[in-house]
């Protein structure tokens, strides 16, 4: 197996044309983990939809058992999922990557001045998200240790409102 193969060439190939310019993920730029008494390796980067009809932002989050590497947990947080789960976009929906990347943001309109003084964000560059995802589909859908396939969860946006995932609340003072 060539390493574009390993870090998700192969497997983007086989997709559909919206994920063809998410670039392969390069093995020296893994970050790592520990959880329990298990070593995970985890990377996560922005990307852009080439066919949309909401919003082109994908911020994708690749995690591996070390040790491993055939059976990633690969999780798409796709702006354009909002729609699955959000019944009204024109009252809130989570806002993917922009204008910090990795960051997931909760958008309510301009109208609804308190609660846009609040801002609620989950940052995918911190470890304790990742681990939280991780302990989430180890526990559930995924093991490593038992399959040779990577798990493709396409709509983990969906996550953010499941999952109990560390947020960051950031409050602005206007007097």
């Amino acid at each position: 197996m060539t390493q574009k193969e390993y870090f998700g060439y192969v497997w983007r190939k086989k997709r559909t044309d919206i994920y063809q310019n998410m670039k392969w993920i390069n093995k020296t730029n893994l970050r790592k983990i520990r959880i329990g008494k298990e070593s995970y390796l985890w990377k996560r980067g922005h990307y852009h939809l080439d066919a949309f009809e909401y919003s082109q932002c994908v911020e994708k989050v690749i995690v591996f058992l070390n040790g491993y590497k055939n059976s990633p947990l690969h999780l798409l947080f796709k702006e354009e999922d909002n729609h699955l789960f959000k019944s009204d976009l024109e009252k809130e929906k989570w806002c993917v990557g922009h204008p910090e990347q990795g960051v997931i943001w909760l958008y309510k309109p301009e109208a609804d001045l308190q609660a846009q003084r609040v801002n609620i964000n989950i940052n995918l560059n911190r470890p304790a998200v990742i681990a939280r995802l991780i302990e989430h589909y180890a526990g559930t859908h995924w093991n490593p240790r038992k399959t040779n396939k990577p798990l493709v969860i396409e709509d983990a946006l969906r996550l953010v409102e499941e999952l109990e995932l560390p947020k960051e609340v950031h409050t602005e003072n206007k007097s």
